[in-house]
Order: structure tokens, then C-alpha cells, then sequence
């Protein structure tokens, strides 16, 4: 007998433990708490477009609370949604708050995208409600935006006319071209001129280091200014010698001398030319008159 009121009692709190389970899980998955130690607001659509209760409150893409009630308010058009958040004071409600009804999946699944508002703001009273934003409201700020948009386009469109749109395509043409030209420059024969010119120079010092570090440096020495002083002679010699040929064409230009009387006297240039005239015509009367010069006699 009492072995059986043992199994019965035992049968029965596993029943009791099984349904408090069953419940526990029924509200985790539908979103419910069963204590909830947050802070509820209610938020004002005037269309609830399918949200039910259950259903998450995200802020900035993180769950923050769930949907605790939706009742349709004291006309047609208003529908009061309750909305139970963490007790993180971050979340907490402002005077800015906003919420807006958002698809959370393609099967109709709908969430509460949830604005706390601004730090700065003031905390939300109790007694006040946050107006909610329908997806018309929001399609059609975003059209205004797109129609402002649009406007200031156009605007600008008619600030740059064709004549300015032409002038800014040559300026891009004429940049593009210096800078090709720029980078052309720095692969071109006088870059490559240069650059072998300084590799020389640098031989050449090369070559003046290792003859400055001989041991031998007075002898060298003495070889440079042996150079130098027959270096100088030969300045003093070339002076002297274009002197002397100053001196001759200074005397030719006043017609002293043979040269001088060559280059300033015509009466050799007359005598030539009668030469020369007289010897044509004679070249002309031979070609004329042959008998007259030459006599062929046969035997």
C-alpha cells in the first residue's frame, strides 16, 4: 500500500514538473516572459500591417524586447501596440523615440524597429504614448528626399551649361596630356643623357680619389704643374700669333703689301676681264673664219 502511494505521488510530480516544462517552453518560443521586469511603452500605427504579439523589437539590428499586445484603439485607424524592452537605461524611451513596422523575413514575419531617441533628450513620461511610423509615411519622406534630390540635380544641370561642360572636358583632356607628357619626360634620351653624364662625373672623381690617395702624391704634383707652366707658354705663343695675324689683315685692309694692293687695287681685275674678252672674241672668229688662221695645203 504504501509503496504504491510512493509511485503515485512520484507519477504525479513528474506530471506537474513535465507541465511547468511545457509552459516554460511554450513561452520561450513564442516570445513570452513570464516575469518581466522592463519597462512597457505603447507606440500609436495607424495601421498594424499583420503584427502580432510575439514579435521582436530590435534597435540598431539587436532584439531588445518583443511585442507584448496589439489592440486596434478607440477608432478605426489607430491601433495601440504595446512593447515590453530590456531594463538596459540605454533603450529607455525619449522624447525623440520612434518605432516603425518592418518585414523581418519573406513569410510575413514583422518586427518593431525601435529608436530610443537621443541621449540628450528627456526621458519619455509614463502617461505618454510614441507615435508610431507607418511605411507610407516613411515611403514618402523618402520620395521628398528623392524629389529634393532630384530638383537639386537638375539645378545643377542647368548651372553647367554645354559651353561650361566643354571648357571642363578640354581642361581633363589638356591634364591628362601634361601628365602623360610628364611621364614621358622622365623616360626620355635627355633623362638618359643626364643620367649617364653623372655616372661619368662619378668615374672621373672615382679616378681623381685614387690619384689624390697615391703615395706618390708630391711627383703627381709636380707633373701638374709642369703641365701648367707649358700650358701657360703655349696661351703666350697662341697670343703672340694672333696678334701677328691681326696685324696682316690690318695691313691688307689698308691695302699694304702685295695682299693689300691684291685685295684693294681693281686694276688686275680690269686687265683680266679685257683678257678674257679679247680672248673670246678670238675663240669666236677662229670658230668663223678657220682659214683665215690655219692653211691646209695637200700634195
Amino acid at each position: 500500500m504504501d509503496l504504491t502511494y510512493k509511485q503515485e505521488v512520484g507519477v504525479g510530480a513528474l506530471v506537474l514538473a513535465g507541465l511547468v516544462l511545457f509552459v516554460v517552453g511554450l513561452f520561450w518560443f513564442s516570445g513570452r516572459s513570464i516575469g518581466h521586469k522592463g519597462v512597457s511603452v505603447d507606440v500609436v500605427f495607424d495601421n498594424a500591417l499583420g503584427l502580432k504579439a510575439g514579435d521582436p523589437v530590435l534597435t540598431s539590428g539587436v532584439k531588445v524586447g518583443r511585442v507584448a499586445k496589439v489592440n486596434l484603439g478607440e477608432s478605426v485607424g489607430r491601433v495601440v501596440v504595446t512593447l515590453e524592452l530590456s531594463g538596459d537605461l540605454r533603450i529607455r524611451p525619449r522624447s525623440g523615440a520612434t518605432a516603425s513596422i518592418s518585414s523581418l523575413d519573406f513569410f510575413g514575419n514583422k518586427v518593431i524597429d525601435y529608436w530610443p531617441g537621443a541621449a540628450t533628450d528627456t526621458l519619455l513620461p509614463a502617461n505618454m504614448n510614441i507615435r508610431g511610423i507607418n511605411p507610407e509615411e516613411l515611403m514618402a519622406k523618402l520620395s521628398g528626399v528623392a524629389t529634393r534630390a532630384s530638383t537639386l540635380l537638375g539645378n545643377a544641370t542647368g548651372l553647367v551649361n554645354d559651353q561650361l561642360a566643354t571648357d571642363i572636358h578640354n581642361t581633363l583632356i589638356a591634364t591628362q596630356r601634361g601628365m602623360a607628357a610628364l611621364t614621358d619626360a622622365t623616360k626620355g634620351p635627355l633623362v638618359n643623357q643626364s643620367t649617364q653624364t653623372l655616372v661619368s662625373l662619378q668615374r672621373v672623381m672615382s679616378r681623381l680619389d685614387t690619384l689624390l690617395g697615391n703615395a706618390n702624391v708630391k711627383a703627381t704634383g709636380l707633373r701638374v704643374d709642369t703641365l701648367t707652366a707649358n700650358l701657360q707658354r703655349l696661351t703666350g705663343q697662341l697670343a703672340q700669333s694672333t696678334e701677328t695675324l691681326n696685324q696682316l689683315m690690318t695691313k691688307i685692309n689698308r691695302g699694304e703689301g702685295t695682299l693689300g694692293k691684291l685685295a684693294t687695287d681693281s686694276t688686275m681685275y680690269h686687265d683680266l676681264h679685257e683678257t678674257l674678252t679679247a680672248l673670246s672674241k678670238l675663240l669666236d672668229d677662229l670658230r668663223e673664219r678657220p682659214g683665215r688662221y690655219v692653211t691646209v695645203k695637200i700634195f
